[in-house]
């Protein structure tokens, strides 16, 4: 394998000025700038990760934190992000931390020293951080840069939907309703009913810590409905299930929409109408802006930025 003194004899430089090119320092001289890319690619040279980050007091290495529970942004949001952070030469690692008090054991412990920075996907509450910290699909008013999925309007957007197609008792099902994700839900499903001039029915707006135990909570309650919005792919596959069990069909009998879209949810039958999560784009704005930050490029201190899903209408919703 190559190494930089390889390089340099090569290039007919010093390994200092084949430092220099590689870092893309100023004043090397262009032909010794061509000699030495030359040498590289010649020799198929790739330069020590652990020996450039000593030299740079960077690892290269960005964190990633977020819950285990959370299966769909996991499956989804951990390759875009991997790629796009391997058009800037970086790396991540990831922890998995569910509760405040582990979130900030594993926020510190990346930040001390294993990454230049962490994007923290989901926190439910404010941790302490500072500017080598994104958000993804955190708390509003938090400290760092958020960057979230708009769940109010994306649940509005189902419900409108919904509404369109002649539904008037529609079930909402959050995996916590206390939750900002859960809040903005409930925002978004109490907007859309006001815009019909529709009541709101607290009845019908579930928390699913076990989604198995709040469907057949609803479903033994005999309160009407026709249709169900749910936060994931997965709480739709459970409904489905739940709801052949008591001998209701989707969509003949119940419609049903997620506001995630995961793979999953064209493996379902029917194939599940959802409102697509925006993964492809916070991955890539995330990306954007925490290497902006580390190159030194000022961002604010913090910002909150909204990204909206579309629309997938597949076999899961029919009209009343």
């Amino acid at each position: 394998m190559a190494n930089i003194t390889d390089v340099s004899r090569l290039a007919n430089v010093s390994k200092a000025t084949v430092s220099r090119v590689l870092s893309g320092s100023r004043g090397v001289r262009e032909e010794s700038r061509l000699a030495v890319l030359q040498a590289v690619e010649q020799l198929n040279y790739r330069p020590n990760a652990l020996a450039r980050s000593l030299a740079n007091q960077t690892t290269d290495c960005i964190g990633i934190v977020l819950s285990a529970r959370d299966t769909g942004r996991l499956t989804r949001l951990l390759p875009l992000l991997e790629h796009e952070l391997s058009q800037h030469n970086r790396h991540m690692l990831v922890r998995f931390a569910d509760g405040a008090a582990r979130q900030q054991e594993a926020l510190d412990e990346l930040l001390g020293g294993r990454c230049d920075a962490v994007l923290l996907i989901g926190a439910d509450t404010a941790l302490q951080t500072d500017d080598r910290v994104v958000q993804l699909d955190g708390i509003d008013g938090a400290s760092s840069i958020n960057l979230s999925y708009d769940y109010a309007f994306a649940c509005e957007s189902a419900c409108r939907f919904l509404l369109g197609k002649g539904h008037r008792q529609i079930a909402l099902l959050a995996e916590q309703l206390t939750a900002p994700i859960g809040l903005q839900m409930v925002r978004g499903y109490q907007q859309a009913l006001q815009l019909q001039s529709l009541p709101y029915n607290r009845q019908l707006v579930l928390e699913a810590g076990d989604h198995q135990q709040a469907l057949l909570g609803l479903l033994n309650r005999y309160l009407p409905f026709t249709a169900l919005v749910v936060q994931q792919d997965a709480m739709a596959a459970e409904a489905m299930r739940l709801l052949r069990e008591f001998n209701l069909q989707v969509p003949h009998d119940v419609s049903l929409i997620s506001l995630e879209g995961s793979s999953l949810a064209e493996q379902l039958n029917p194939p599940l109408t959802c409102i697509e999560y925006p993964s492809d784009r916070l991955a890539q704005e995330a990306v954007r802006m925490t290497v902006q930050q580390l190159e030194g490029q000022p961002l604010p201190s913090a910002e909150q930025q909204r990204f909206s899903g579309r629309l997938v209408s597949r076999d899961s919703v029919q009209s009343r």
